[in-house]
């Protein structure tokens, strides 16, 4: 005893504890508090009880829950908020086809472009430099301004919008360009021009842009042009376009 004392504290008592503690085995093994959550399996078929702790029928019970979202059939949230107008006249919005400036000029260097021709929808649309469709409110082509600083050519050109910074890289080479509102009809026959022709129709009369671009095509620095008798050259007016000029 006096042994067992001086070893650790409580010697007896250990000893007692242990014969009074069953042998350990697989019976009487258990993780520790925490570390498992128990969860009792719930049966299926005819082996798994009446209920299986799944209630009464529907949907809990199958298992065959509805999507996220799902309101139970009635008319659901996304569709009762109204929608204010934002998608209103979606279906008459104009289009307008990106035309870069580094796609005009590895289409020139192609050779599908001729430089010293004047340069039109015709013209882009045989080299397959874009794809018009009048059916699908497309109006044109609007050139953008991407790949301005390797632009070298000189060009003569008429698109239906552009981008500041697009005429000033054009006229920077001394080229021209021109901006001009075509109507689906004269869209069609400026795309396809020699189907058109075969059939022996009158060529119809182009017709003025609406009222809401009215502003865009009368405004000088878009370069729109009535009469090419009357046509002028103006310089841009934001100085770091200025600067581009100059440079």
């Amino acid at each position: 005893m006096a042994a067992a004392s001086r070893g650790g504290g409580g010697g007896p008592k250990a000893l007692e504890l242990l014969r009074a503690l069953p042998r350990v085995s697989l019976v009487n093994l258990r993780p520790n508090p925490g570390a498992k959550k128990s969860e009792r399996r719930r049966g299926r078929g005819r082996h798994g009880g009446k209920k299986s702790g799944r209630g009464h029928k529907g949907q809990r019970q199958r298992g065959n829950r509805p999507r996220l979202g799902f309101e139970g059939g009635q008319t659901p949230f996304y569709l009762i908020i109204p929608k204010y107008g934002y998608n209103e006249g979606h279906s008459h919005r104009r289009q307008y086809h990106p035309l870069s400036l580094q796609k005009l000029q590895y289409l020139i260097d192609l050779g599908r472009v001729d430089p010293t021709q004047p340069i039109d929808l015709t013209q882009l649309t045989n080299a397959r430099g874009v794809t018009i469709q009048p059916l699908k409110r497309d109006y044109g082509v609007q050139l953008v301004e991407k790949g301005a600083d390797n632009f070298s050519a000189k060009v003569n050109i008429e698109v239906q919008m552009a981008s500041e910074l697009a005429i000033a890289a054009i006229e920077k080479n001394g080229g021209v360009i021109t901006t001009g509102f075509y109507d689906p009809r004269s869209l069609e026959i400026l795309c396809k021009p020699i189907p058109f022709f075969l059939r022996g129709q009158p060529i119809p009369k182009r017709m003025l842009p609406p009222e809401d671009l009215v502003r865009y095509y009368t405004d000088a620095k878009n370069r729109w042009v009535v009469n090419m008798s009357e046509k002028k050259i103006l310089k841009p007016t934001d100085e770091r376009l200025l600067r581009y000029y100059s440079s």
